[in-house]
């Protein structure tokens, strides 16, 4: 896995964590358009951007964890 990928599936675990697109690009202080330029791998995540999707997750609580775990498979698997 290279880096972009790393930090693309970071901002995902991230965005898993934080709920939606809105909540999450508050937290990282962007508009929503621009996460999704780097959600969809328009664009490669900024380092900075990168740690602090590191930041959203590391301050998680036990229940945002446990419902990212849903949002994850989402992801993964976006028909279901």
């Amino acid at each position: 896995m290279d880096q972009r990928e790393t930090y693309r599936n970071t901002l995902k675990y991230a965005l898993a964590i934080a709920g939606n697109e809105q909540t999450l690009a508050f937290r990282l202080r962007v508009t929503v358009a621009t996460l999704k330029i780097w959600l969809h791998g328009v664009e490669a995540v900024p380092t900075a951007v990168f740690l602090d999707a590191v930041d959203v997750i590391v301050t998680a609580t036990p229940a945002d964890i446990a419902r990212s775990r849903d949002a994850m498979l989402r992801f993964d698997h976006p028909s279901q």
